[in-house]
Parts: C-alpha cells; sequence; structure tokens
C-alpha cells in the first residue's frame, strides 16, 4: 500500500460502503483524495477528519455521476482545480432488485448509464492522461452479479458483467503503458447498498456477508499488484471458480437462489 504515498486519488461513490472504506484505507497510505458523491455533506465530513489525522489533501466535489455527459464533466471540473489524478477508484453504483417490469424503464436506464456508460467515460478520460506520464492505477468495482445471470437483478447483473469485461480487457491493453487495471467483485457486502436495492438477506447468505473494510483492503492490495480480478473472501473465490463448469441455464438459477 506504499506504493500509493504521495498520490492522487479520485474515488467516486466516496461518501458511504466500500467507497467510504477505501476513501479511509488510501488516506491511511498517504494517498492524497478528490472524493466525489452527490451528498456534500458526508464528503465534508470525511475531508475533516481525514485531512488533520493523516496530513493528507482532500478535495471535496458534489456531483451526480448518472446523468448524461456526467463523466465529462467531472474530468472538466478536476482539470479546471489542476487536479492530476494517479489513482481512479470507479465505485459509484446502486441496484434494484425485483422483476424486471416491477421497476419502472427509466430506473433501469439510469441505473445502466451509471454503471456502463459513466464507468466508461471516467475510466476513457483519465486513463489516456495516465498513458501519458507512463503509470497509473484503476480500480473498477464491479460485483461477483458480473459472473452469471441473476433474475430479479437483470438490469445490474448485466451492466456488472459489461465492467468485468472492460476492466480485464484493459488490464491487458493498459499494462503496456504502466497502468494497472483490476477489477473488484465482491460478494455481499454489508452497506447501505442492500438497503437501497430492496434486498432481503436470510439464511446462509447472511453469514457470507463481508465488512466493506474487508472488501476494500483486498480490492487494494490487488490493485497494488495489478492482478486483473479480484473476488474477496475465500467463499466467493471458490464458488465464482466453480461456477466456471456449470451451464448457463443452471447457473441462472443458481443466481436466482443466491438472492433469496
Amino acid at each position: 500500500m506504499n506504493k500509493f504515498a504521495g498520490k492522487t486519488a479520485l474515488i467516486t461513490g466516496a461518501s458511504s460502503g466500500i467507497g467510504e472504506s477505501i476513501t479511509h484505507q488510501l488516506a491511511k497510505a498517504g494517498a492524497n483524495l478528490i472524493l466525489v458523491a452527490r451528498r456534500e455533506d458526508k464528503l465534508q465530513i470525511l475531508k475533516d477528519t481525514l485531512e488533520p489525522e493523516f496530513g493528507i489533501t482532500v478535495t471535496v466535489i458534489s456531483h451526480d455521476l448518472a446523468v448524461d455527459g456526467s463523466g465529462q464533466a467531472l474530468y472538466e471540473k478536476t482539470k479546471a482545480l489542476h487536479l492530476h489524478v494517479d489513482i481512479l477508484i470507479n465505485n459509484a453504483g446502486y441496484a434494484k432488485h425485483g422483476p424486471f417490469h416491477d421497476t419502472p424503464l427509466e430506473t433501469h436506464l439510469h441505473m445502466m448509464h451509471l454503471l456502463t456508460t459513466t464507468f466508461t467515460e471516467l475510466t476513457y478520460l483519465y486513463t489516456a492522461d495516465m498513458k501519458q506520464k507512463g503509470s497509473g492505477y484503476v480500480l473498477l468495482v464491479a460485483s461477483i452479479a458480473g459472473f452469471m445471470p441473476i433474475p430479479q437483478f437483470s438490469t445490474y447483473a448485466a451492466s456488472k458483467a459489461f465492467v468485468l469485461s472492460l476492466g480485464e480487457s484493459l488490464n491487458k491493453e493498459l499494462s503496456a503503458f504502466g497502468i494497472n487495471v483490476t477489477t473488484l467483485c465482491p460478494g455481499g457486502t454489508a452497506t447501505e447498498f442492500m438497503d437501497i436495492s430492496g434486498q432481503e438477506i436470510s439464511g446462509m447468505r447472511r453469514h457470507a456477508i463481508m465488512t466493506s473494510d474487508a472488501v476494500a483492503k483486498s480490492g487494494l492490495r490487488a490493485m497494488a499488484k495489478g492482478n486483473a480480478v479480484n473476488v474477496p473472501g475465500i467463499l466467493y473465490k471458490l464458488s465464482m471458480a466453480g461456477l466456471r463448469v456449470v451451464p448457463r441455464n443452471l447457473q441462472a438459477l443458481i443466481g436466482e437462489a443466491a438472492t433469496k
């Protein structure tokens, strides 16, 4: 983690959950931070806490990443502030659980824009700068949902499959330019994300839930090493490895059962 000392990290979705945990981990490692989320009050609390504790510089940017052109707009904001991003943490996102047609079309499109279009925008713009410098780190936060079809989470799972494929491709493509691209694929994580999704957690799944701090540490270690994909937790690692030999139609049944 000492690889990150003195570097500048931009973290989207920094106000809670995995994003907030990554924020604390990078501050501890000595990185300067650009915190991005809609809730400016929560970001300001982080800034007021982390700057004196770790002697770093924290910049707060309140920004909605789910609207057209939001990635480009954020990039231009950081340029106007003369901020040079060495580490991109592409983390902002949410999900809705339930039957496909019970969720309004607008919600599906809104979610897809945030999870695919904005992810691509930010990755494209900031890695272009990293290529010029010959170094950089990118963490794309996906999910184990990206490995399989999941009824009741169809749009979210499809979007995370996109992120996973994008990340794996760029890990190979951009390594020649000194850029580490890692896709973080957590399983169940104790964050407010689950409250927003509307999913109820019961049975054995409750015992498999990881803390956001554990997920953040796993992802950052993998990014430092340049690993293509990181699945935190031995249970989830084994599950995803076993999934490779399961036919796709059975994967959908497994995915559906996993959400109950």
